[in-house]
């Protein structure tokens, strides 16, 4: 019995300690899934903006300079580039909605962007791919909304003749007058952009709702007062000429189209914001069609009328009267609206939760000093750029980066989703890779003559 005593003893410790583990770890599996719960909950009320507001908001993002240069593009490609401008929007809706499941491959977890998910998908090289990009998006985007904003005050001032600027000092007008409320923006002292998600909702705030409702009509009147304008045109207009395609500017057309549907590097704030983003899908479709329908309409009216005399900005094949000036109005008043949305991205990973105030206005003034210098500097017109970006960075963001993040995330695809990722991808590498050629050629040969 004394020998067993022991032994029983031991054996009864090592089951109350077995026990005590067992409960200790239960007791850290509830505390983890209660704070996992509270995360999820604190993540719910940070969304706070209404599926309508996101729809709007979209449009605000993607809409503008498409309008502007659909016309110009299918002068380029014929009337096939019809279906090449239906086929970017499909693709462009597909890749918008795999990117925000690639914010949730992981378990628990909500990825905040590029950067995040090509280092969940391929580590450090992804990361860094993605960084890139996606900054190089979120700059040259405003720098070619400033360029057309000043072209777009300094043709109006001297038609009018109040007063004549150069275009050099029209960007540096804009930049002030941008930068004002861009400096404004609320601080992020308290919130770190690669942990928290309330940036998203400063960057909402700082985006009234109803101004981008406001926008959405401003920009359905502009397209009203064009394509008036443009039919009425149509006895003025000289002989035109239409093709039915134009094979060798087809990938620079479709990059063109790519670049007037992209606004991937805005979707993970915008669907962070949202009161329910599982309604994401659906407003993105919804925004889509509206877009879509803009350029169909614009497209469309303005090649048939126009044809290969077309411009980009269409507005230049207007004549100069009070109509074409308010269409440039609006034009700008959609760069004034837009731009500090971008660069109030692009600023969130440089903008740490311990920056002072007067590092943050600095790092800001530099960014748009920055874009005012592009603007000035680059001997371009505003079409070649945009045709630039449109192949070189747009098409890997739009069409090359989101399919190939979801395929290493998430591998177990049905066929028709293999079939259109490969056909999505195959797309974006071709027309990005010959369309850079083609847009660097025509670039040249403008800075030539």
């Amino acid at each position: 019995m004394s020998k067993s005593a022991p032994a029983s003893l031991y054996m009864c410790s090592a089951s109350v300690n077995f026990e005590t583990r067992e409960e200790k770890e239960s007791i850290a599996e509830e505390l983890e899934d209660g704070a996992d719960k509270k995360d999820k909950d604190d993540l719910n009320e940070k969304g706070h903006v209404s599926n309508t507001s996101t729809l709007f908001s979209i449009i605000c993002v993607v809409a503008g300079t498409g309008i502007l240069a659909i016309a110009h593009a299918l002068s380029r490609s014929g009337w096939i580039g019809l279906l090449f401008l239906f086929t970017s929007a499909v693709m462009s809706h597909y890749t918008g909605v795999l990117l925000i499941r690639c914010l949730y491959a992981i378990p628990g977890k909500r990825l905040t962007g590029y950067a995040d998910i090509g280092y969940a998908a391929f580590g450090k090289p992804g990361s860094i791919i993605g960084f890139l990009f996606s900054q190089l998006m979120l700059f040259l985007t405003p720098t070619i909304y400033i360029m057309m904003a000043s072209e777009n005050l300094s043709q109006i001032l001297m038609d009018y003749e109040l007063v004549w600027f150069h275009r050099r000092t029209c960007v540096w007008m804009l930049c002030i007058l941008v930068g004002i409320p861009f400096f404004c923006v609320r601080h992020m002292k308290d919130v770190s952009y690669l942990r928290q998600p309330t940036q998203t909702k400063v960057l909402m705030k700082s985006c009234d709702r109803h101004r981008y409702q406001h926008f959405a009509a401003s920009m359905a009147t502009v397209c009203f007062i064009l394509i008036v304008c443009i039919i009425s045109d149509m006895k003025k207009a000289p002989g035109t000429n239409h093709a039915v395609v134009v094979p060798q500017n087809l990938p620079m057309t479709f990059s063109t189209f790519s670049f007037s549907y992209c606004g991937h590097v805005i979707y993970p704030h915008l669907e962070q914001s949202m009161r329910m983003p599982k309604r994401w899908p659906q407003v993105l479709l919804v925004s889509t069609c509206t877009i879509s329908l803009f350029y169909f309409t614009i497209g469309c009216i303005g090649y048939w009328v126009y044809g290969d005399q077309v411009e980009s900005p269409i507005y230049a094949s207007l004549p100069s009267n009070a109509a074409q000036h308010v269409a440039m109005l609006v034009m700008t008043l959609h760069a004034l609206l837009t731009v500090p949305f971008y660069l109030y991205v692009f600023t969130l990973p440089f903008e740490g939760q311990r920056r002072q105030k007067w590092k943050r206005l600095m790092m800001r003034a530099a960014e748009m000093v920055g874009c005012g210098l592009v603007a000035i500097l680059v001997p371009f017109r505003f079409s070649d750029l945009m045709n630039l970006v449109g192949t070189l960075v747009t098409d890997i963001l739009t069409f090359v980066l989101p399919i190939l993040f979801y395929i290493k995330l998430k591998p177990q695809l049905q066929w028709y989703d293999w079939m259109m990722c490969l056909l999505t991808v195959s797309m974006g590498i071709f027309c990005g890779a010959f369309g850079t050629l083609d847009a660097i050629q025509v670039m040249m040969s403008h800075v030539t003559h």
